[in-house]
Formats: C-alpha cells, structure tokens, sequence
C-alpha cells in the first residue's frame, strides 16, 4: 500500500514537470469576425419587465427587444412602421418598429403562466376554496403611455366558475 502512495505521488509530479515547458511559445494569431451590435428597446424592456414577469415571458420580449427590422429584407425605410409577431408556445408579442428599429407598441398574450404572487395571494383570500383553472397574461405597451399588465383567470369550485380581471399588483378590476 505504501509503494501504491509513493507511485501515485511520483506519477503526479511527473505530469507537472513535464507541463513547465520553458522556452519560447508561438502564439497563432487569428482574425476575428466583424461583430455587429443591434439596438436593444432598453426603455420598451424597462416599462413591460419587473421583478414578477414569468422566465418565458421575459425571454420572448427579450428576443423582441433584441430585433433588428433594419435587417429585414422588407425594411426600405418606405413605411413609417412596420409589425412583427414574435411567438413561442403559449404567448405571443406583436412589436410595431419605427423607421428607426424603436418599438413604438406592442400587444402581448400568455397562457399559462406563473401568477405573481400578489395576483395568487388576492385571489385565495377574496375566493377561499376556489382552484385556478386558466390564466392568461396581456400587456399592452405604447411608449408614450404606461404599460398595461393585466392577468384574466378563471377559477373554479365544484361546478361553479368565475372569470376574473387582476392588474399585476393583485387588484381585482
């Protein structure tokens, strides 16, 4: 077992040894590609995102805040605006760009998201022993005006069903 120790302690230090190379090294350099920066709607992300908007919510505005209509082969500076619809299973986003690639509104709408839990914690009291049955969240941004994030949920108990409007701070409308 001892010689067993010693081999394994030699053989370590072998392999450092040997990986302290002195002497000079060549450097291969290589060109890079050109990197092209988008514009990010940072005052569009700033307005429809908080702390309580769902991963995949933020994931999609994210992608439309990322797009570039600039780029697009309809894009000809012709038109004073121009609709994209940016989707991923159970939500959508319809982002309405400037001439500058600025999005100056957008229609958002998700089906079964996380509710914030403001929004669950007012529906459990107003409604005890009442499930939640659907949900669907929508935001409507213009940039000149605030953001409206409003939560529609069904909920339900035995055979009864209610259809609730709940702003995102869990104020029933």
């Amino acid at each position: 077992m001892k010689t067993f120790l010693i081999g394994l302690i030699f053989l370590g230090f072998t392999s450092l040894g040997h990986s302290q190379v002195n002497g000079e090294t060549k450097v291969k350099e290589e060109a890079l590609d050109v990197i092209t920066v988008t514009r990010l709607n940072l005052s569009y992300l700033k307005k429809v995102q908080d702390e309580n908007t769902p991963k995949r919510v933020k994931a999609l505005e994210n992608r439309a805040a990322r797009y570039d209509i600039t780029e697009s082969p309809v894009f000809d500076r012709k038109f004073e605006s121009y609709e994209v619809l940016f989707e991923q299973t159970k939500g959508r986003i319809v982002a309405t760009f400037d001439q500058e690639g600025k999005i100056i509104n957008s229609l958002e709408r998700f089906d079964d998201v996380l509710l914030p839990p403001e929004v669950r914690n007012t529906i459990f009291k107003e409604y005890p022993g009442w499930s939640i049955h659907k949900d669907m969240y929508l935001v409507s941004y213009y940039h000149d005006k605030d953001v409206k994030k409003t939560y529609k949920v069904q909920i339900r108990k035995e055979k009864q069903k209610k259809n609730l409007k709940i702003d995102s701070q869990g104020k029933i409308m």
